[in-house]
């Protein structure tokens, strides 16, 4: 919306307001029937059309705001919308460099600076811009503060003012976590961690395969808008059946409740005090290894980091890290995971007894 109000004022200022018309979200030029269109996308939506107009007629795009793109996919879902036949199809990525682990950092540059990969340079342009080159248009005095930054405080200097990519995020909680295999050696105990979303954070699971002080992760669903039914077949397509222990947020009894219904493992995490940064010390004693398909938790690893001059981590980029916790958390003290309140009694599937202690 910024942009698309940047090219109003410029066709004001340029004086070619007469040539189109100008309505909602939408400029027209009225001599030909060209169009400027804005359009918010919606992940994992990209195929959504922008006021009843596909947009697989767009020849020129802006992508603003890239690195909110949480994954290449997500990327080239968009640009794939883009394939107007007979026209030179433009695409302008404009971002804020973020951390080298990136999927921006991955798929466009090498090396250890923001060098553009070669593979690219045929049909790519790269135009990298820091405040250096506007300064005529800035005020002195905040120049003059920026530039003293560079003596002051060279990691933000480098980072938000000259545009470099990071080695990871500031005040970073894991990083000793290693992309690979872990030694093949001894059995693994698998756990499984849930974290509950829908509309705007992601239903998060993940697998995580312990042995002795050795952990080995594997992000196994990451998406959004999922019902319970839709969770469930995701669970089964994934191969997960009532052997399989599933520990999920105990801040969602009826949705733990729902999946034990429909035939799923799955108990409440043990939520005590502190809980949160004691999960977080509990994960540390272990030497961690993850997946290397695995792009979200790779990334959400990277971004997780304590709240400025707190003991608390921000609440951001923690699906994932949450069902991490779970997965490890304490039992209740008598076997049981989770709750407290009523047991329930049973059989299991082959007919051996079991109590469960609730904590609701």
């Amino acid at each position: 919306m910024s942009i698309y109000r940047d090219v109003a004022d410029l066709l004001e200022r340029f004086g070619l307001t007469p040539y189109v018309e100008i309505k909602g979200e939408e400029i027209t030029c009225r001599l030909n029937d060209n169009m400027i269109i804005t359009h918010s996308f919606r992940l994992s939506d990209a195929t959504q059309s922008a006021k009843g107009k596909g947009l697989s007629s767009i020849t020129h795009a802006i992508i603003d705001e890239a690195q909110e793109l949480p994954s290449e996919e997500e990327y080239i879902k968009v640009i794939d919308t883009l394939r107007t036949k007979g026209v030179e199809r433009k695409i302008f990525v404009v971002f804020n460099p973020g951390s080298k682990r990136s999927w921006q950092f991955k798929r466009w540059f090498i090396g250890s600076v923001h060098q553009p990969n070669p593979k690219w340079l045929s049909t790519h342009m790269f135009i990298h811009t820091t405040y250096k080159d506007n300064l005529e248009n800035l005020d002195p005095t905040k120049v003059a503060e920026w530039d003293l930054a560079s003596l002051t405080d060279p990691k933000y200097y480098k980072h938000h003012l000259l545009g470099e990519f990071t080695e990871g995020t500031e005040g970073q909680i894991f990083t000793t976590f290693k992309v690979g295999v872990p030694d093949p050696l001894g059995e693994y105990d698998t756990t499984y961690g849930l974290d509950f979303g829908f509309a705007s954070d992601p239903t998060a699971l993940i697998k995580v395969s312990k042995h002795n002080d050795r952990i080995y992760l594997k992000e196994m669903i990451y998406d959004r808008g999922l019902t319970i039914p839709d969770l469930a077949m995701k669970l089964a397509s994934l191969g997960i059946t009532q052997k399989d222990r599933i520990i999920a947020d105990s801040a969602e009894p009826r949705s733990i409740e729902e999946l034990r219904r429909l035939g799923f493992n799955v108990v409440g995490a043990y939520k005590g005090p502190d809980s949160v940064r004691a999960g977080i010390e509990k994960i540390k004693r272990y030497s961690v290894f993850m997946d290397p398909t695995s792009d979200n938790l790779i990334n959400e690893v990277d971004l997780y980091s304590w709240n400025q001059d707190t003991d608390r981590p921000v609440d951001k980029w923690n699906h994932l890290m949450d069902s991490l916790r779970y997965s490890l958390s304490h039992n209740g003290g008598d076997g049981s995971y989770g709750f407290a309140g009523p047991k329930k009694t049973g059989l299991d599937a082959e007919g051996t007894p079991y109590v469960i202690k609730r904590r609701y």
